[in-house]
């Protein structure tokens, strides 16, 4: 028999009008996180109603495994649990925070021998020195949340007050982060469909903060656009990533590498001669670089994005459009772009064994790229399934858990020499 976590609304904003209180005495911030387990319904309907109860039970005790105070986790909906953190020193680490829950609860659910994921939207509010009451916060996280559901999942540290002090103690951390050198890469493999072999990497930023844990990458981008630190992050990733690229060479290892370019950057002048310089300091050969690009951001203004890309591709620089099949895409579009890769965008191949339309936007992309001679990389691959029917329909290059997560320079060592 199934017992389902109570309903306590009640008792939920009794303890949070404690803990808010409390904050009047401390000159602290308290935190609250709001999660919506946004596809319940289709995992009753997909699995039926007891394995609904059993991921909601699954949902309460991760949260309650993660909280490091008793009374601070409630069920307060059907589908709704609150997370409260009180006595935040540093109010924007509430970020760690998110990223964390999001992480824990998006972990794969074994339940009577079947894999169930719960699909999550989290909001959240931030209160310092008790500005509002427990029912404001909540409404705060509810209108976080409504954000949340329309941005597919972001993270928005924006609140309707005292903005530009919540953000400002993260702001700082991440300039001295980025002064000091000490955010790190991890790459993931991408795999040859042809062969089987991984002979590339995507380079993806991390930022661990001592005692605290991994901040998300979109919170570091989102810092770096607002700051003006856009082009410095970039040039960072960049000369870290080549050197990594250069140090395997040195053991005959064949790769080629993958950095993202944020939207902001797609017109900067200067970043032609950054990706130039960076390739001649190391030595490394100008096709063992990919420029990954969002097809959205060279769409914002499609003649003059399509103008600096080709730059880059007449230089011997690969590119590649992420996300593809989001955005633009037409027929003309395959025409005209100056790229040599598409990665089909995860949302596609996440649903495609049970969704005949996914399948066929898929399959369509695949044929036409290669009819204009581009690659083809499926990202979000997440079971052999999925893999052997992207293999089946001739994609050239798959990205996902099922193959490797992104690690650590060392790890991706060892995956690829197959240690």
């Amino acid at each position: 028999m199934i017992t389902l976590p109570n309903i306590e609304r009640q008792l939920f904003f009794t303890s949070l009008s404690k803990h808010i209180n409390a904050t009047k005495n401390d000159g602290s911030t308290l935190g609250l996180l709001l999660v919506d387990i946004v596809n319940l319904a289709q995992i009753n309907h997909q699995f039926g109603y007891q394995y609904g109860d059993q991921a909601l039970c699954q949902c309460h005790s991760r949260l309650l495994s993660i909280s490091r105070i008793t009374d601070t986790v409630f069920r307060i909906g059907d589908h709704q649990f609150v997370f409260i953190l009180p006595s935040l020193k540093t109010p924007s680490f509430i970020a760690l925070a998110f990223n964390k829950i999001n992480n824990v609860l998006k972990e794969e659910m074994l339940i009577d021998g079947a894999s169930v994921n719960c699909d999550i939207r989290i909001g959240l509010a931030l209160n310092k020195n008790a500005n509002f009451s427990a029912e404001n916060t909540l409404l705060v996280a509810e209108s976080s949340l409504k954000q949340s559901k329309k941005d597919n999942g972001a993270l928005n540290l924006s609140q309707p007050e005292d903005d530009n002090q919540q953000s400002q103690a993260l702001d700082e951390l991440f300039e001295s982060t980025l002064k000091d050198n000490d955010f790190e890469l991890f790459y993931q493999p991408k795999i040859n469909m042809h062969t089987g072999v991984a002979d590339s990497a995507e380079a993806l930023l991390r930022w661990h903060i001592p005692g605290e844990g991994f901040i998300s990458p979109m919170v570091a981008i989102e810092i770096a656009e607002k700051t003006g630190h856009s082009f410095d992050l970039t040039k960072w990733v960049m000369q870290t990533a080549i050197r990594q690229l250069k140090a395997w060479e040195k053991l005959n290892l064949d790769l080629t590498i993958a950095i993202n370019i944020s939207a902001d950057l797609i017109l900067e002048p200067e970043l032609f001669t950054l990706v130039q310089d960076s390739l001649a300091i190391w030595g490394v050969q100008k096709n063992h670089l990919t420029l990954e690009i969002t097809e959205t951001a060279v769409m914002e203004d499609k003649e003059a994005g399509f103008d600096g890309l080709l730059k880059f591709k007449e230089s011997g620089v690969n590119l590649s459009i992420d996300d593809f099949g989001t955005g633009y895409s037409s027929l003309s579009y395959f025409k005209q772009i100056p790229a040599n890769e598409l990665k089909i965008d995860q949302s596609f191949v996440t649903n495609m064994l049970s969704s005949p339309e996914d399948q066929q936007i898929v399959k369509i992309i695949i044929d036409i790229g290669h009819i204009f001679d581009l690659k083809l990389v499926a990202e979000g691959i997440e079971d052999q399934q999925t893999y052997d029917f992207l293999r089946e329909l001739g994609c050239d290059y798959g990205q996902g858990y099922h193959m490797s997560k992104p690690l650590p320079a060392d790890e991706f060592l060892k995956f690829i020499q197959g240690n």
